[in-house]
């Protein structure tokens, strides 16, 4: 996390009906790991989109709004918008465990990553060398943690957003968001929705995507670490 520090918003992302589908799609990116590697992000244009597009084409993520945005051509602030919300929800809805194991634990260590998500410690480790595919189930509690920590994270350090998790909350009847999932939580039940809203009210507009990302999940064969 960290990858991002905006300073200014270049055109035509500074329209009002494209920025917070630009924000959220740039968010979306970095909780997924699209953005490693990268230097800190402090200007949103159109370049970013591009290297985001290019990215997820590449690991075969919303090809056709993908390619949409790699095209050259003028595009009214609607269609813009359309296209980038587009590879937005395509990405919230696209598990990639390999790549949001790396993300997460610039973040959490092992520890902290194996108690939110129901896995070991010594399957994480395997997961994120890559000598071990991920099961299903936890690939989809790895990404609802990843898209929950990208909302997180405008509003946290690192620090905070590792607390977020622990800290009671009213709307989940006085438990925090960990207390409330328990050790094998379903990332498509009704407390982790309600989670993600507690996470999506911190990042406001452009924080649409937890919905596709269950239902893709839900589709997932049913495997446990």
């Amino acid at each position: 996390m960290g990858t991002i520090r905006l300073t200014s918003v270049g055109a035509p992302l500074d329209r009002p009906g494209v920025l917070p589908a630009a924000m959220g799609l740039v968010r979306r990116a970095q909780g997924l790991g699209l953005l490693s590697g990268r230097d800190p992000i402090e200007r949103l244009d159109m370049e970013v989109v591009r290297a985001i597009a290019r990215e997820a084409s590449a690991v075969g993520v919303g090809q056709d709004a993908a390619a949409a945005l790699l095209r050259p051509g003028a595009r009214t602030p609607a269609g813009l918008a359309e296209l980038i919300g587009r590879l937005g929800e395509a990405l919230a809805a696209s598990p990639m465990p390999d790549r949001e194991i790396r993300e997460l634990l610039r973040a959490y260590d092992y520890d902290g990553l194996a108690a939110l998500t129901g896995a070991s410690v010594a399957s994480l480790r395997r997961y994120a060398a890559g000598t071990r595919a991920v099961p299903d189930t936890v690939a989809g509690r790895i990404h609802f943690v990843a898209l929950v920590t990208s909302d997180l994270a405008g509003s946290y350090n690192e620090f905070g957003l590792r607390r977020w998790w622990d800290r009671p909350r009213t709307s989940l009847d006085g438990r925090s968001p960990r207390a409330a999932l328990g050790p094998r939580w379903d990332p498509e039940g009704p407390t982790a929705a309600a989670v993600a809203e507690l996470a999506a009210a911190l990042a406001g507009d452009g924080a649409a995507g937890l919905g596709e990302a269950r239902t893709t999940t839900r589709q997932a064969a049913a495997s446990v670490a």
